[in-house]
């Protein structure tokens, strides 16, 4: 039995045939630089969350052990991943050309990215990042009153930040023990035991902590657009090594042009932390299939191309701990390590072992700290698992045959028969039908099956507003492809789609033939896998609230991205056929302008709202630069001011309860319960009275206070805006009150 690459179709010789950009004797060192700050973002967050999940679970999370165990394995990742890295990457070409027509053109035509063109290409996408980092920095999101996730998040990192361990215990005894009518719960905090379980994995928390140690909530607040100009600089760093570092500075723009990557990586939102993860991850998978090729030495343990494809599968696996749905994100890494496996690859073994590592991270941390979160999730996640274990089982299985000789004869016959020939183009094809198929469902389809009674008022109201007829069960998921041309426009949706197209025509002939020589293939078929995989999946089911920016943030992680990636593949490639057909080099200039135009103008258009008038001339009105949430922290603080030392607080209203529970537990560092029965508030004054405290009374509206209220939170700012027809161009206006008494038992009797 033959074992190995060259029982596959995939000898030594063929990798040396074709030799790739990253054999050059001296490539330059702005190829490396490049690699090395794009991937660099991941293996900190890496770094971060490998010893700070530990330190949660142990109730020991604080500064100092963590920058001590931090520093030291932050630099050893780092060392390790970019102490050699390739300096450029190979181009995707047609899989059919005869090799002797390639070996003449490898011999004349100019190497596929020079020093020059590369330091241009990191000068311009640092660049764009930097400038990102900027804008969100000056229009960052003040939300930290609850009243949607990112407060959530905000409020969830202050707590294990200051107190370094959860769940977040009730503290009954500070109310005279339980009473009837008496809880702890409120939006987005369930009760579990003796303590208040949060929602959401504790990946962007454990990172926001970092924040909150060095400047308090400000510090948190400003993580979070530094985040995002990470993810943008990876995210350039990735389709440099997919489409040419020459076209970096552009994908990345584009996706910093998105409204969603804005408004997400303005609050505290966990999209752009798992954007990190995913680019920085795939970027390393890249360079593991690249770095070792045509060296014609003896590699040295453990060889560095295995090294990266760890580094590469334990980014990959941590997304889980950032966000749940993550595990849908990267369940195509699963046949990708198949594949590997088959091939019997140098990085299938370690890339797989770190993939399980980190994806354990993220399960462990659901299961053991977010229990109530997975419950609440089980309709969607049930389905995700059955999904994933017939995946493995498949893998497995393909695997176990792809061993046996008999099974490869067999497989041979059947791919040299005249029906296997037309799978790449059916690949190609039903890519593109998959688009088409979206494009008219809101045709033949009008998704109507939310159950939840709070979601299903909540829409009908908005479509009251909207004077839109009244239906709550309306999910508006058939309208998902269109969310998309909101975001990013028309040509860019058409340019992606045909650029997925393409390369899964490509990808799936070098599968079918198992011959890569460049490889190329390689490079591509995860995040083309996972590209496509995201489309059908969140597409169909975005599994959100309809409300726009809101759902748009379903689209941050791999949707929008992965249509850039196609787009900007594809607009290389047609400046590539331009010169291939003896065109000038001005026509293939203009061509590639053209092309990123039509990505960057429709994104700028709608973020930005440009208008144009006689009296103000031109003037950007849209999100791009609206603050949301302005002066919450000013009224937190003022709120925690008023409250007296030794108090514990009872809210009587749910509303209230939802927006300022963690607020007043948290941050004011107050024990804090909500009432739901008003004619037990005598007795649980008294209970407070009697554990020797100091009973205060918090609610939306001064007449359901006893005594003399005085108002506490006067706030007007602004909100997010909640559109279901159409992208959000403006803020909507919200009025946060509180009023406060302090009681005596014989008063609240």
């Amino acid at each position: 039995m033959r074992h190995g690459p060259r029982a596959t179709g995939v000898t030594e010789a063929d990798d040396a045939v074709a030799a790739t950009p990253a054999a050059e004797k001296d490539p330059g060192r702005a190829g490396w630089l490049f690699g090395a700050v794009t991937v660099v973002p991941a293996l900190l967050v890496a770094a971060w969350l490998l010893p700070a999940f530990p330190l949660l679970l142990a109730g020991r999370l604080s500064a100092w052990p963590m920058v001590f165990m931090f520093v030291p394995l932050a630099a050893g990742l780092c060392y390790f991943a970019v102490r050699q890295l390739p300096a450029a990457w190979p181009a995707f070409r047609e899989a059919d050309k005869p090799r002797e027509a390639g070996k003449a053109r490898e011999a004349t035509r100019k190497p596929a990215s020079t020093p020059a063109t590369q330091w241009w290409a990191l000068a311009a996408t640092v660049a764009v990042a930097v400038a990102f980092t900027v804008w969100q920095l000056a229009e960052r999101t003040e939300q930290i009153i609850y009243l949607r996730d990112p407060a959530t998040y905000l409020q969830v990192a202050y707590w294990i930040a200051h107190h370094g361990f959860l769940p977040i215990p009730d503290n009954a005894a500070a109310f005279g023990g339980p009473h009837l009518g008496l809880g702890f719960a409120s939006s987005n905090y369930y009760p579990r035991g003796t303590g208040i379980v949060p929602q959401f994995m504790t990946g962007t928390p454990l990172v926001l902590a970092a924040g909150i140690w060095l400047h308090g909530i400000n510090g948190a607040l400003l993580v979070t657009p530094v985040i995002g100009g990470c993810a943008v600089l990876s995210f350039g760093g990735l389709a440099g090594r997919l489409a040419g570092p020459g076209w970096a500075p552009a994908a990345a723009a584009v996706l910093a042009l998105s409204l969603p990557e804005q408004y997400t990586s303005r609050g505290s939102f966990s999209e752009p932390l798992a954007q990190v993860l995913l680019f920085g991850g795939l970027c390393l998978l890249a360079d593991s299939l690249v770095i070792n090729r045509n060296t014609g030495k003896k590699l040295d343990w453990p060889g560095q191309d295995k090294v990266l494809a760890a580094l590469a599968g334990l980014a990959l696996g941590l997304t889980i701990g950032v966000r749940i749905d993550g595990l849908s994100d990267i369940l195509p890494a699963v046949p990708f390590l198949g594949v590997l496996l088959a091939a019997r690859r140098r990085q299938a073994v370690p890339f797989g072992v770190a993939l399980v590592i980190g994806v354990g991270y993220g399960l462990a941390d659901g299961y053991l700290k977010s229990r109530p979160y997975l419950d609440l999730e089980a309709p969607s996640l049930r389905p995700l698992g059955y999904i994933v274990a017939a995946t493995i089982v498949a893998t497995a299985a393909g695997i176990a045959i792809t061993a046996s000789q008999k099974a490869r004869s067999t497989a041979k016959r059947l791919l040299e028969t005249k029906t296997a020939r037309y799978l790449p183009a059916a690949a190609a094809a039903l890519t593109v039908l998959i688009f088409v198929g979206f494009a008219v469902r809101p045709l033949v389809q009008t998704v109507a099956g939310e159950t939840n009674p709070t979601s299903i008022a909540y829409v009908a109201e908005l479509q009251k507003l909207a004077g839109l007829p009244v239906n709550g069960h309306r999910q508006y998921y058939e309208d998902s492809l269109y969310w998309v041309i909101w975001y990013l426009g028309v040509p860019a949706v058409l340019l992606g789609a045909f650029g997925l197209a393409v390369l899964a025509k490509r990808t799936t002939k070098a599968l079918l033939t198992w011959k890569d020589p460049t490889a190329a293939a390689r490079v591509w078929a995860l995040p083309l896998m996972m590209a496509i995989w995201a489309v059908v999946t969140v597409l169909y089911r975005p599994a959100v609230s309809p409300d726009q920016p809101w759902a748009s943030r379903r689209l941050v992680p791999f949707v929008l991205p992965g249509l850039i990636l196609g787009g900007i593949w594809a607009a290389a490639w047609l400046k590539g056929q331009a010169a291939q057909l003896g065109r000038t080099r001005a026509t293939a200039i203009i061509i590639a302008s053209c092309c990123a135009a039509s990505l960057l103008i429709p994104t700028a258009l709608t973020t930005l709202e440009i208008s144009v008038t006689k009296t103000d001339g031109v003037d950007a009105h849209g999100m791009a630069f609206r603050k949301i949430g302005t002066g919450e922290i000013t009224a937190v603080g003022k709120l925690c001011r008023s409250i007296p030392p030794g108090s514990s607080v009872v809210i009587l209203d749910q509303l209230t309860a939802d927006r300022f529970a963690q607020v007043v537990r948290g941050i004011c560092n107050t024990p804090t319960a909500i009432l739901s029965h008003p004619d037990a508030l005598s007795t649980v004054v008294q209970g407070i009275e009697k554990a020797g405290r100091r009973p205060v009374l918090l609610a939306e509206n001064k007449d359901e206070l006893p005594g003399t209220p005085k108002q506490v939170v006067d706030l007007l700012t602004t909100q997010e805006a909640h559109n279901l027809t159409a992208p959000p161009t403006r803020t909507w206006l919200i009025h946060y009150t509180v009023w406060m008494s302090t009681p005596s038992s014989a008063l609240a009797a």
